[in-house]
């Protein structure tokens, strides 16, 4: 099984038949859709909900990815709308996140093993996403920016100017607020992950610009193409036992 988890511009998939799904976790009752037809093997998961409701800080990450363990998804694609800090990943461009700074302070559940019956694990992130879907990624489109670092930041506020250039300062490409937990989480649950971000503006202040977004427009022509691009990914011939 794969999955593909969408957030913000991406709380569907086009062209994809799908039911809604409702699975129970130990850390409560995730919402999904779990496709059908020639799409069976597949699984989408908007993290604020189907209605955008839930906002970043607020999101039960744990939930989600333990539910995507629990329906036997091997690997799965986080999509995440990002700031941009860098001219790496420029406002309607798309790229594949290398790296990640969390700041989000730790203010939300962002691990399963809390001690206790949960044990204590120390799971190493110096590969925090899978090399092997990265790069079928890529095949699927060669011009996706490479080589990005995301900053994590705990929202639902924009970041002010001076925490952009701070976060500048320490390598951040761009800034988001939900990428570290997914992915730390699903390294803890033994998914393979890989994260595709999109640029909807440059953050606070990078070269006196204010925060505007893309237009809808443009929000959707990006959310079908990275959808095409992740379904080859998750269906490449990398891994032949899914």
């Amino acid at each position: 099984m794969k999955a593909i988890i969408g957030g913000t511009g991406v709380d569907s998939l086009p062209g994809i038949e799908a039911e809604r799904t409702l699975v129970s976790t130990p850390y409560g009752e995730v919402e999904l859709f779990k496709g059908r037809g020639k799409d069976a093997s597949l699984v989408f998961l908007p993290r604020h909900g189907s209605n955008h409701e839930v906002p970043p800080h607020l999101i039960n990450y744990r939930a989600n990815i333990k539910a995507l363990a629990l329906l036997g998804v091997t690997k799965a694609i986080g999509i995440y709308a990002v700031g941009s800090i860098s001219n790496l990943l420029q406002p309607g461009k798309i790229g594949i996140v290398e790296d990640f700074i969390d700041m989000t302070g730790g203010g939300r559940n962002h691990t399963f093993f809390t001690g206790g019956k949960e044990l204590v694990r120390h799971v190493a992130m110096d590969c925090a996403f899978d090399p092997a879907l990265n790069a079928a990624l890529l095949d699927g489109d060669s011009s996706l920016v490479t080589g990005g670092v995301y900053c994590c930041t705990n929202g639902p506020r924009l970041e002010t100017p001076a925490e952009i250039r701070c976060y500048g300062r320490l390598g951040a490409d761009y800034v988001g607020m939900t990428c570290a937990t997914e992915a730390s989480l699903a390294k803890e649950a033994g998914l393979r992950f890989a994260g595709l971000a999109y640029s909807i503006n440059w953050a606070a202040g990078v070269e006196g610009n204010t925060v505007q977004f893309i237009d809808d427009c443009a929000i959707e022509k990006l959310k079908d193409h990275m959808t095409n691009i992740c379904l080859l990914a998750l269906g490449d011939d990398h891994d032949k036992n899914d």
